[in-house]
C-alpha cells in the first residue's frame, strides 16, 4: 500500500546498490570453484549450498538496520518510511535470486577458465592486501591502538559537522507569509497584499502569484506549516522559473519586503519538512502573562543583538483595545434584554450584523445589517445606540398584525413600529469603558507561554544560530514557578531522534539473535559488532569534506550503513569459519579469507557506492548518499583488516 514518490523513488536507488550484493558473492564462489577445477554442476551449486543461509542472516541484517525508521511514530519517520519497505522486498528477493537466478544465468553464460594451482591471489592488488594483513596480524596492538585513535578523532570532530533537522526542498515555489497586528482590518491587508503581487510580478524571475487572505489555503502540499486563521494575515504563494532563480532573488524579495513594510511581519519560506512554524524557538512558561512577555522580551533583544538570527518575533500578538459594557442586570432585565442582545445590537451600530452574502461578477461580497440613524448615517455615540431583543420583537406582534403580514396590507415600518421596540443604550448599561487585552493566550501543557522566534540568517544553519544565543538565553534569570524550553527545529530534532532509536535497541537484539544463531557463539558476533565504530571515520571526515548538512536523513543512511557493515562482517567471518573446519591452520585461514572475500566485499560495496552518485545533487538525500558512499568505503577497506585481527586476538592466534 506504497505510494511512488520522492522517498520510494530514492529507496529504489538506495535498492540498486543493495541487490546485486548477494549475487556478487555467488557469482565470485563460481568463478573461484571453476578456476579450481571443480565439476560444473558442483560448482555452480556447492557455493549457494556453503552461502545460503549466511547470505540470508546478512541480508535481513541488512534489513533491520532500517527497521527503526519503520517502527518510527513521529512525523519525519512516517514520510521516510517508505525506506524500510522497499529495501525489505527488494533484498528478499535479490536473495532469491542469488541462489536461484544467479547460478542458471553463470551456467549459461560463464565459460571453464584455465585451472590454476594457487594462482588466483597472485595479483597486485591481492599482493598489497596480504602484505598490509600480515604486519597487522604481527602488531595486533599497535593496529589496534591506531584505530582507536583514529576513531576518537572522528568523533572529536562530530562538533565540526553543519547541524539540520532538514534541508530545504529543491524546488521553484516559495509562499510568503504577511501578517500584521491582530485586529487590523483586512482592507489593509488585501491592499498590501496587491501591491506585493504587482511588486512579484514586475519581477522577471517570477511567473505566477496566489493570493490568499485570512488563512493558509487548503493545504497543496505536505510540507509546509499552516498558519492560525486570522483576519489580519495574508499569504502570496510565488511560483519561480527555476530553483536557482528562487535561491538567487530569495533574500532580495526579503529584504525589500521588510523595508517597504515594517509595520507588518513578512517571511518568505521555502517548502521543508521541519513541521515547526520557526526553526528556533525559546519557550517560556509561567502563570502571569506580564512576566512572560518580559522574560520573551529579553530573549527577543537577544535573538536582535545575533548576526546569526534575524527575523525576530514573539508568538503572542499585541494587546487590542477591547469595548467593555457595564451591563445593569435589574433595568435590562425588566425590559426584556439580555447581554446577548446588547452584544448584537452594538454590532449592529458598529460592524454590523452579517446577515448574508452575494456575488458581484466571481467577487463574493457580504451582507450586512446594520443600525443607522433616520438620514441613514452612523449613529453618534454608542451611548445612544439603539438596543432591541429578537425574541420579544417577535413575540410583540400583534394577531392584526400577523394577518396583515399573511395579507400583504401592512407595511414594513408597520412591522417595525408594532414589533420591534428599541431603548438607547444608557438605558440598559451603566458605562461604556476601554481595555488593553491580549487577544490570544497561548498555553503549553495547561500553562501559559510565550515563545520568542526567530529564523536564521542567510547561509547559517538553524543549529548555529540557536547555539549562537544558547548561553545568554539560557542566562536570562527566571522567577519562581517559571521555566525555559527549546521548540522548534531543536525539539522536533529531539523527537525526531528520540523516537529513531527509541526502537533501534530492538533491532540491534534481533540481529545479534541472527549473528549467534549463524555462528552458534558469542565471540564471532563481538567481533563483528566491535568493528561499528569504525563506521564514524568514513562518516564524520567524508560528510566534513563534502560540506553537506548532518540531519536526520543523514543518521538513517548511518544506521542502514551499520547493516552493510555486518553485512560484509557476516560474509567475511563465514569464510573464515569455513576454512578453519575444512582444516586449515587458523593463521593461514584469517591470510587467505581476507584474500578470498576481497573480490565479492569490495564489489559489493563499490556498487552500493556507485549507486549512491544519481542521489549526491539530491537537497533531500544528498546526505544520506554521502554518509553511506564515504563510510562504506572507509569500512570495508578497514573491516577486511580489522576483523581477522580481532579474531586472532580472540582466539589467541599466533601468527609466525
Amino acid at each position: 500500500d506504497g505510494t511512488l514518490q520522492r522517498v520510494s523513488l530514492a529507496a529504489f536507488i538506495l535498492a540498486m546498490g543493495m541487490l546485486v550484493d548477494n549475487a556478487i558473492v555467488i557469482v565470485d564462489g563460481i568463478l573461484m570453484n571453476l578456476q579450481r577445477g571443480k565439476d560444473r554442476e558442483e560448482a555452480l551449486t556447492s557455493i549457494g549450498r556453503q552461502t545460503a543461509m549466511p547470505l540470508l542472516g546478512a541480508t535481513l541484517i541488512a534489513i533491520l538496520a532500517f527497521f527503526p525508521i519503520y517502527l518510527s511514530p513521529d512525523t519525519a519517520g512516517v514520510y521516510v518510511r517508505d525506506l524500510f519497505i522497499v529495501l525489505t522486498v527488494s533484498l528478499l528477493i535479490s536473495w532469491i535470486l542469488a541462489l536461484t537466478h544467479v547460478p542458471l544465468m553463470a551456467n549459461w553464460m560463464l565459460k571453464t577458465p584455465k585451472r590454476e594451482e594457487g594462482g588466483e591471489y597472485q595479483s597486485l592488488p591481492y599482493k598489497i592486501l596480504q602484505g598490509i594483513l600480515k604486519w597487522c596480524l604481527s602488531n595486533k596492538t599497535v593496529f589496534l591502538s591506531g584505530a582507536v585513535v583514529v576513531v576518537a578523532l572522528s568523533v572529536y570532530c562530530y562538533q565540526f559537522l553543519p547541524q539540520a533537522f532538514f534541508p530545504d526542498m529543491d524546488y521553484d515555489q516559495l509562499y510568503i507569509e504577511y501578517k500584521l497586528d491582530e485586529g487590523t482590518h483586512n482592507s489593509k491587508v488585501i491592499k498590501d497584499l496587491d501591491e506585493i503581487e504587482d511588486y512579484l510580478l514586475a519581477r522577471d524571475e517570477v511567473t505566477h502569484v496566489t493570493t490568499a487572505i485570512g488563512a493558509t489555503p487548503a493545504r497543496y502540499n505536505l510540507v509546509r506549516s499552516i498558519s492560525d486563521p486570522s483576519l489580519s494575515y495574508g499569504e502570496l504563494i510565488v511560483d519561480f522559473k527555476s530553483s536557482k532563480q528562487l535561491i538567487d532573488s530569495m533574500w532580495v524579495i526579503q529584504n525589500y519586503l521588510t523595508r517597504e513594510y515594517p509595520e507588518a511581519y513578512v517571511r518568505l519560506k521555502r517548502y521543508n519538512l521541519m513541521y515547526q512554524k520557526y526553526p528556533i524557538e525559546a519557550q517560556f512558561s509561567g502563570p502571569d502573562p506580564a512576566v512572560l512577555k518580559d522574560l520573551t522580551a529579553q530573549a527577543e533583544a537577544i535573538m536582535n543583538k545575533s548576526d546569526m538570527n534575524m527575523l525576530v518575533r514573539t508568538d503572542w500578538e499585541p494587546e487590542t483595545p477591547i469595548m467593555m459594557v457595564n451591563y445593569n442586570q435589574p433595568i435590562a432585565r425588566s425590559i426584556g434584554l439580555t447581554r446577548e442582545d446588547i452584544g448584537l445590537s452594538l454590532l449592529s451600530a458598529t460592524g454590523g450584523i452579517p446577515a448574508g452574502i452575494y456575488y458581484k461578477g466571481d467577487k463574493r461580497k457580504n451582507i450586512y445589517l446594520k443600525s443607522t440613524d433616520n438620514n441613514g448615517e452612523p449613529i453618534e455615540g454608542l451611548q445612544n445606540s439603539p438596543v432591541f431583543s429578537i425574541m420579544p420583537a417577535i413575540q410583540n406582534l400583534s394577531m392584526k398584525t400577523v394577518e396583515g403580514i399573511i395579507t400583504g396590507s401592512v407595511s414594513k415600518e408597520d412591522i417595525l413600529e408594532g414589533a420591534l421596540r428599541t431603548v438607547p443604550l444608557n438605558q440598559a448599561a451603566e458605562d461604556i469603558s476601554f481595555e488593553w487585552s491580549d487577544p490570544v493566550i497561548i498555553r503549553y501543557n495547561g500553562e501559559r507561554a510565550m515563545r520568542a522566534q526567530s529564523n536564521p540568517a542567510p547561509g547559517v544553519g538553524a543549529a548555529a544560530a540557536r547555539d549562537d544565543i544558547l548561553a545568554d538565553i539560557e542566562a536570562i534569570e527566571l522567577p519562581a514557578g517559571y521555566s525555559l524550553l527549546w521548540q522548534g527545529e531543536y525539539s522536533a530534532s529531539l523527537e525526531s531522534m528520540k523516537y529513531l532509536f527509541k526502537n533501534f535497541p530492538l533491532a540491534i537484539i534481533l540481529m545479534i539473535t541472527i549473528l549467534i544463531l549463524l555462528f552458534k557463539d558469542y565471540k564471532k558476533p563481538l567481533i563483528i559488532f566491535l568493528c561499528m565504530p569504525l563506521i564514524a571515520i568514513g562518516v564524520i571526515f567524508g560528510v566534513l569534506l563534502s560540506g553537506k548538512d548532518f540531519g536526520f536523513v543523514a543518521i538513517v543512511g548511518a544506521l542502514g550503513l551499520i547493516g552493510m557493515m555486518i553485512k560484509n562482517g557476516i560474509v567475511l567471518m563465514d569464510e573464515i569459519t569455513l576454512l578453519i573446519n575444512q582444516g586449515m591452520k587458523p593463521a593461514d585461514a584469517l591470510l587467505r579469507s581476507a584474500s578470498s572475500r576481497f573480490r565479492p566485499v569490495m564489489m559489493a560495496s563499490l556498487t552500493t557506492i556507485l549507486g549512491m552518485i544519481p542521489l549526491l545533487s539530491d537537497e533531500l538525500f544528498g546526505s544520506l548518499a554521502v554518509t553511506i558512499m564515504s563510510g562504506l568505503l572507509v569500512g570495508t577497506l578497514i573491516t577486511l583488516i580489522f576483523i581477522p585481527v580481532l579474531y586472532a586476538l580472540f582466539f589467541k592466534v599466533k601468527i609466525d
